[in-house]
């Protein structure tokens, strides 16, 4: 019987379809969250780049200026071994010698003040020479450590960035699997519901069983139904018409487009004629009504109603 035939078609791998789709929510899901993450670490890779080359570009000018400061450096080592030649070229190798080589007191006096003034700026000239190299050493580390810090930073950063880019590779092929055997699944569900249409669709059926008889079912059969409307309006239904949602028209899973239909809503005993321009809805229900026919029968939501084939 045809009544027998749709009441069942609908169950047709929507279980199955139902829980794929389920799937491919949760993995666009997993994929938007894996965005937002993704999308925050590339901002921290971007900062931790932008610290580096600053890092590094004050590693270049502390190099030119710990360039001039070995150049200072090197000329107060000049200067010192130049103080300490004089000193012993006016007094010998001996500076006691030195002292004591004095012609009277006041030469004797000068003398050892000289030996004091050479002494002091040795002295000065070796406590400028030390602070400028632990100057030099301690602005080198300092210089090498923030390079060295942001250059790590900027590591982890890219290696999060890449982690994060594999996991959304890893789930976009998965929801391509997953909308592929949608794909293959409802295009089995189409490919058996066709083969319903050309079967049953002008509302007779023959078969042939044991004894040769024929039988003729009804052509009345119940059934869910819902409803679409405004935010379809525009496209192009299953058999090329733009759908209108103020048309008398419908979607049906199986039923040869232009079948003409009788639908009465047994919520609310209200009647209409439709037209079977569409298909769907697919994994429930036997019916979809345009917005206007719906309002007619005063149905919402899914609701059971008796469709007669009229032609």
């Amino acid at each position: 019987m045809l009544a027998l035939v749709i009441a069942a078609a609908p169950a047709a791998g929507a279980s199955t379809v139902g829980s794929q789709r389920a799937q491919a929510a949760a993995v666009m899901h997993r994929l938007d969250q894996l965005q937002t993450r993704r999308d925050v670490a590339a901002a921290h890779e971007a900062t931790a780049r932008a610290q580096l080359a600053a890092a590094r570009a004050a590693e270049a000018t502390t190099a030119v200026e710990l360039a001039a400061s070995r150049r200072s450096l090197a000329a107060a080592q000049s200067m010192l071994a130049q103080e300490l030649v004089a000193t012993y070229k006016n007094g010998g190798g001996d500076p006691v010698a030195y002292v004591l080589a004095a012609g009277s007191f006041s030469d004797l006096l000068s003398r050892v003040d000289v030996l004091r003034r050479a002494d002091s700026a040795g002295s000065d000239l070796i406590t400028q020479i030390s602070g400028t190299q632990r100057t030099i050493q301690d602005q080198e580390q300092a210089q090498q450590a923030a390079v060295q810090q942001a250059a790590t930073a900027a590591q982890e950063a890219a290696s999060a960035r890449t982690q994060l880019d594999t996991a959304i590779t890893r789930a976009r092929a998965e929801l391509a699997n997953v909308n592929a055997h949608i794909q293959t699944l409802l295009a089995g569900e189409r490919k058996r519901r066709t083969q319903l249409a050309d079967t049953h669709g002008d509302g007779t059926s023959s078969s042939t069983g044991s004894g040769g008889g024929s039988q003729t079912p009804s052509n009345v059969f119940y059934g869910d139904s819902t409803w679409y409307g405004p935010g379809f309006a525009g496209h192009r239904t299953a058999d090329g018409e733009i759908f209108n949602p103020n048309a008398l028209t419908c979607a049906s899973p199986w039923l040869p487009f232009n079948t003409q239909l009788r639908v009465t809503n047994l919520a609310s005993g209200l009647s209409v004629q439709v037209r079977v321009n569409d298909r769907g809805p697919f994994g429930r229900g036997v019916l979809d009504l345009s917005a206007h026919a719906a309002q007619i029968v005063h149905l919402s939501g899914w609701q059971r109603v008796r469709i007669q084939i009229l032609s």
